[in-house]
C-alpha cells in the first residue's frame, strides 16, 4: 500500500564537525531532496503540535523525545526499536547488545508509551550477530530489516488487523546512552570482554589505546583464549596483545589524524615490535 507523508520531523539545524558550522540533520537533508514536508521541532509537544501534525498514523524512529500523550491519541503512533524487545530499551540498544556479547539482536515495532519503549510490540525481526559485526554495521543492518517492519504494521493497521503483545516488562534491560568513559579499556579484563567492547564501541565514540607512544582508535578486534606468557599489555606477534586472560588480536584500527586500516597495513608502516607495551586510554 502506497502512504502519504504529511510531514517528516527532526531536530532544528545543529553544530557539527570540527568548525562547529550549522547544518542541516540528515533526515532534514533527506526530506528536503526527496521534497518531503519538513517540521523542525525542538519540542514536539509544543502547544499547536496536534495541529501541526495531522496525520491518520505516527512512526517514530531514534527521534530522541518523549511524545506526549496528546499527540498519539486516537491515531496509530508506533516505534522502530534497534532490539528484541524487551531487552535492551534505551539510548544504545545495537551497542550495549554487541559489548554484552549476545548472539542475537533485531528490531521491534511498538506502540508508543509514556514509559520508555515499554509499548505493545506489533512485529519483530531477529537476527544473529555476526562474531566479529561492529554496532556500526549491525545498525545498518537492522535499518535494512526494519524498514519493510514498519511497512508491514501500517498495511495491517490499514486492514484492520493489527495486532500486539505485551511485554514482559520484568524481563526488561535497559541500554543507557553511551559516554566516552563506556569505551576505556582496561587490559586486566579478559579478552572476550574486551574484543565485545571494542566492536560495540566501533565506529562511536571507538576504544582508545595506545600503542607504545602512538594513539590509537580501535575499531575491530576479536579473542583467543590461549593463555599469554607475557605481561598484561604486551604486544605479541599478529596484532596480539595480551589481556587478564587469554589474548584480544587487533584487526583494525585508525591512528589519530590518519585513516582506517588493518593491522598489517600498520605494523607495515611502522616498527611495531613484539614487547612493546599497549595501555587502555579514554
Amino acid at each position: 500500500a502506497q502512504h502519504e507523508v504529511s510531514a517528516v520531523v527532526t531536530a532544528p539545524d545543529q553544530r557539527r564537525g570540527r568548525g562547529r558550522e550549522t547544518g542541516d540533520t540528515p533526515i532534514a537533508q533527506w526530506a528536503d531532496a526527496h521534497q518531503m514536508p519538513l517540521q523542525k521541532l525542538a519540542d514536539v509537544n509544543v502547544q499547536d503540535a496536534r495541529e501541526r501534525l495531522s496525520c491518520d498514523a505516527m512512526v517514530v524512529v531514534a527521534f530522541g523525545q518523549m511524545i506526549g500523550p496528546h499527540l498519539v491519541e486516537d491515531r496509530l503512533a508506533i516505534n522502530l526499536h534497534g532490539s528484541m524487545l524487551p531487552r535492551w530499551r534505551g539510548a544504545a540498544p545495537i551497542q550495549r547488545a554487541i559489548a554484552a556479547g549476545d548472539a542475537t539482536s533485531g528490531v521491534s515495532v511498538i506502540t508508543l508509551a509514556q514509559e520508555l519503549d515499554a509499548g505493545d510490540v506489533l512485529a519483530s525481526e531477529e537476527t544473529p550477530i555476526a562474531p566479529l559485526e561492529t554496532a556500526g554495521e549491525l545498525h545498518d543492518r537492522l535499518a535494512l530489516l526494519g524498514a519493510p517492519l514498519v511497512r508491514s504494521v501500517l498495511a495491517a493497521h490499514e486492514a484492520g488487523t493489527i495486532d500486539g503483545a505485551a511485554q514482559d516488562h520484568a524481563a526488561a534491560t535497559y541500554a543507557s546512552k553511551i559516554h566516552r568513559s563506556d569505551a576505556a579499556l582496561d587490559l586486566s579484563q579478559d579478552a572476550s570482554t574486551l574484543a565485545a567492547l571494542v566492536r560495540g564501541m566501533s565506529p562511536r565514540p571507538g576504544c582508545q589505546l595506545r600503542i607504545g607512544q602512538e594513539q590509537c582508535k580501535l575499531l575491530r578486534a576479536v579473542a583467543h583464549d590461549a593463555p599469554a606468557d607475557a605481561p598484561i599489555g604486551t604486544l605479541l606477534d599478529d596484532g596480539h596483545v595480551a589481556t587478564g586472560s587469554g589474548t584480544m588480536q587487533l584487526l583494525d584500527l585508525q591512528p589519530a589524524g590518519g585513516r582506517a586500516m588493518d593491522w598489517a597495513d600498520y605494523a607495515r608502516g611502522r616498527s611495531v615490535e613484539s614487547g612493546t607495551i599497549c595501555e587502555g586510554t579514554c
